[in-house]
């Protein structure tokens, strides 16, 4: 794979931390990553993805009804996740900010000691004033219920957030994925997000290579690429002159630049 220094280029130059959600068999480091509790993964294989990045975050299932906050925030602390995203109630607000507060009431008491992530649904800023009265704990803020809008939509719920919910705060982006408006909006506006996830590099990694074995692994290279190619897209690098008006005369590569 890519020499780690070349990564942490890319790391130390965006302004969003890029959560892989999808699953490769954890057959490549990537620094941030994101899994579903209790999800068509077992816990075996989220133990070794989690073991594949610096921050781990286990996310809720909003698509089984049958995981709880309770199994979200046991797992974590198995896991030793860095945060975990409680239950939301996709589309409906008002119970999602029933759920938001019993899960937080839980996490009090509950051994868990990394963060909590609060997705909201929409209107956004009518559910965060809802719950931010009850947190009194450090949380991160997700918009949630946009993952299949468009971007335009995603980037104003992201906007309409941050400006009740403050500079200070976390805020990250469920299932944003980058786009090239969005890439644009984050590189004009980096305070607007923290972090967001996306599953889309390797859902469209799939390979055609004959044969049964070691296929995860031609994936798992293809979709790390889609996720170096998304995360410079977040960064200065893509508002750079093109590569020919950096060349000085006699200049063949951009070694010397770079």
């Amino acid at each position: 794979m890519i020499d780690r220094e070349y990564l942490d280029r890319l790391v130390r130059s965006t302004p969003v931390d890029l959560y892989a959600s999808g699953v490769d068999g954890a057959r490549c480091y990537w620094p941030w990553r994101m899994n579903k509790a209790k999800g068509p993964m077992g816990h075996g294989a989220r133990k070794s993805h989690a073991a594949k990045c610096d921050q781990y975050v286990l996310d809720s299932n909003f698509t089984d009804e049958s995981v709880t906050n309770m199994d979200v925030l046991d797992e974590a602390a198995t896991l030793g996740a860095d945060a975990a995203v409680l239950a939301d109630v996709y589309q409906d607000m008002e119970a999602t900010v029933d759920a938001l507060l019993d899960g937080l009431e839980l996490a009090d008491d509950h051994h868990f000691e990394g963060t909590v992530v609060l997705p909201l649904q929409p209107p956004h800023d009518e559910c965060y004033r809802q719950v931010a009265p009850s947190v009194d704990r450090e949380v991160w803020w997700a918009v949630g219920g946009v993952k299949d809008e468009t971007a335009e939509i995603k980037v104003d719920a992201a906007k309409t957030l941050r400006e009740v919910a403050g500079d200070d705060a976390h805020i990250h982006g469920l299932g944003f994925g980058v786009t090239e408006h969005l890439a644009r909006a984050v590189r004009n506006d980096p305070a607007m997000l923290d972090s967001i996830d996306n599953a889309t590099s390797m859902s469209n990694a799939v390979s055609n290579l004959g044969g049964t074995d070691e296929k995860m692994t031609i994936a798992a290279a293809k979709a790390t690429a889609e996720r170096l190619r998304a995360l410079r897209a977040l960064t200065r690098y893509a508002t750079e002159k093109p590569a020919a008006e950096l060349r000085q005369p006699g200049q063949t590569g951009l070694e010397e630049v770079l």
